[in-house]
Formats: C-alpha cells, structure tokens, sequence
C-alpha cells in the first residue's frame, strides 16, 4: 500500500518508525489513515527484522488533535447511532494484535482521539511544549472511550479532571510525567532522537522476551489479579526456553546504565 497519511520506514537497527503526516490537519485520523494504520501495524507483525516501533508526529503544532471533524468525523451519521464503529480497531497497535514494544514520541497538541495511540503504547514520551486534553464535553459530546483505556495508566481523578474541565484545561508537559501520562520529558529538537534511542535498546534484546513480556502485562489487564499471575506464569513457561537461546547470560556485557 502506498500510504497518503503516515509515514513508514525502518532501519537496520530493527526499528520501524511511523509518522502521523497530515500536519496541515493537525494529525487528525480520518478513515484513509484508519485504513493506512491497519496495512502498517500488519507490516510491523509480519516483518521478524522489526523488533521495536516508534510513532511520531510530523509538523511543529500537533501530535494529533484527534478525528478530523472537518471530514465529519469518524462516525457515519448517516447510519443508525448502534452500527458506528469505533476508530481503536484501526488505529491502535494492540487491537491489531501486534506486540512488538510502541514508544509513542507526543509533541505539541495531542487531545481527543490522539488518546487512542497514547493508550495503547508501552512508553510515552514527550517534548516540554506538549499539551495533553479532551474536548468532547465543551462540545457537548460524551467522552467514554478515550478516557475508559486510559484506567490504569494514569489516576482515576486525573482522566475525570481532563474529560469534565474539557477545553478549559490542558495538561503540560511537567504534570503528565507527574501523573504517570509520559515517563520522559525532553526538549522538542531531542525528541524523535531519544524516541528511536530507546526503541533501539529495546530491539538488540531477544524478541520472544520483548513480545511476551508486553502480550503477558497488556492480557492480564482483562483478568482478575490471582488469575492474570496464574497466566502470566504460562507465558514464562513458552518464552523463556525461545529467549533464553539467544542470549549467554554469563556473557552478556554489562550495561552502561544510568539512574532515571
């Protein structure tokens, strides 16, 4: 597929980056995006070389400010309100069942549906100018979906702040590593820099233990605590053997670590 709203390359280093590029609409995902999105999280499943992802944004305004409304929107208002389908199955790496780690790199504005790529990544970081909120309930819209896949990742008082103070309030930088939104703050011009940094730590190591290290914590969301630890067991049971092989503990450098 030759795609018109994102960009998709890989390096040797076996992270495949892909780029939000409709800046002139503020990243906004219509339907050619959401069909896009699809075909580029099928390639990163498929392509054993790729063993980590980053996902940016192009243009200095925006991450993304959510479904672009001036396209309508995402729903088909000219369907029954019960036949609309939601964006998540399209967009987000998880409900397309790829397990191979997603640093999400926010710069600028990310509101709204931007929130269905942030709630499916593994790490967040972002650019000391972003801004993080929710505007569906200033527009008299209610907001459930976004806010719902956040439970987890961040406080159940911060998603209510967001979504009930709506365009009144955003965000910045400095109060979403405070509650846990991102875990990484650095300058715009470093931005996609340390993003490829840490998928590139993450895709030297072995990908049977990457890919069932994130598919073991992401299902044991669904399940209750005592039965998600019984599962989690099952995961170390067939990862670790396939992991395993392909590393020499007793020789493994050690890493130039440093405190976080």
């Amino acid at each position: 597929m030759n795609y018109e709203t994102i960009l998709y390359e890989t390096s040797p280093d076996g992270v495949a980056t892909i780029t939000l590029n409709r800046p002139d609409r503020l990243n906004a995902f219509n339907h050619k995006m959401g069909e896009e999105f699809k075909d580029a999280w099928d390639r990163v499943k498929r392509d054993r070389d790729v063993r980590a992802v980053v996902l940016r944004a192009a243009g200095d305004r925006a991450f993304s400010s959510g479904a672009d409304v001036k396209e309508g929107g995402w729903a088909d208002k000219t369907l029954p309100p019960f036949d609309w389908e939601d964006p998540g199955p399209s967009l987000g790496p998880k409900q397309n069942a790829v397990w191979k780690p997603v640093i999400c790199a926010v710069h600028g504005i990310a509101a709204a549906g931007a929130f269905y790529w942030l709630n499916e990544a593994d790490i967040i970081i972002c650019s000391e100018d972003a801004q993080f909120f929710d505007p569906h309930v200033t527009f008299g819209m209610v907001s459930a979906v976004e806010p719902t896949g956040m439970l987890g990742r961040i406080p159940l008082g911060e998603i209510m702040r967001m979504i009930l103070l709506g365009n009144d309030e955003r965000i910045s930088a400095q109060t979403a590593l405070r509650i846990s939104l991102v875990s990484e703050v650095t300058s715009r011009e470093l931005l996609w820099d340390r993003a490829h940094e840490l998928a590139a730590i993450i895709a030297v190591k072995p990908a049977a233990a990457t890919q069932g290290s994130v598919k073991a914590v992401w299902e044991a969301r669904d399940l209750p605590p005592s039965v998600a630890v019984k599962v989690a067991l099952t995961y170390t049971q067939l990862g670790n053997p396939l992991g395993e092989a392909e590393v020499d503990r007793w020789s493994v450098p050690k890493a130039k670590w440093h405190l976080r």
